[in-house]
């Protein structure tokens, strides 16, 4: 699902908290039957501290991780969390990005230009 590095880039995008250390594995196992596990797992270091989440699913894995830090007292913004987990689910699924872009911005105004000399 994941490439190491676009799960790194997802870990990093969730956290909003203070400077931390963020370490992040995603392994794939194949047995020699045929069965094949997913894991993802991440850490945010802060001090002396580390906040964990593991799970087969990568967006699972850095909220269980931000959700730990939060309890723990951090300040972090699980709303932040929660936009790039959601945004980078929808990039997957094909939708088209919800950030306004000059490309949008210039149809928009391409269309109304349209629209109003009809």
């Amino acid at each position: 699902m994941f490439t190491a590095q676009q799960f790194s880039q997802l870990a990093a995008a969730a956290w909003s908290g203070p400077a931390a250390s963020i370490s992040v594995s995603a392994t794939h196992y194949v047995a020699t039957c045929g069965n094949s596990a997913h894991g993802f797992s991440i850490s945010y270091h802060l001090g002396g501290a580390m906040y964990y989440g593991n799970a087969q699913c990568p967006f699972e894995a850095v909220a269980t991780a931000v959700a730990a830090a939060a309890a723990a007292g951090v300040p972090v913004s699980r709303h932040k969390a929660h936009r790039a987990i959601a945004r980078t689910a929808a990039a997957l699924c094909g939708l088209p990005s919800i950030r306004v872009s000059f490309a949008w911005r210039a149809r928009r105004h391409r269309i109304a230009r349209r629209l109003a000399h009809v």
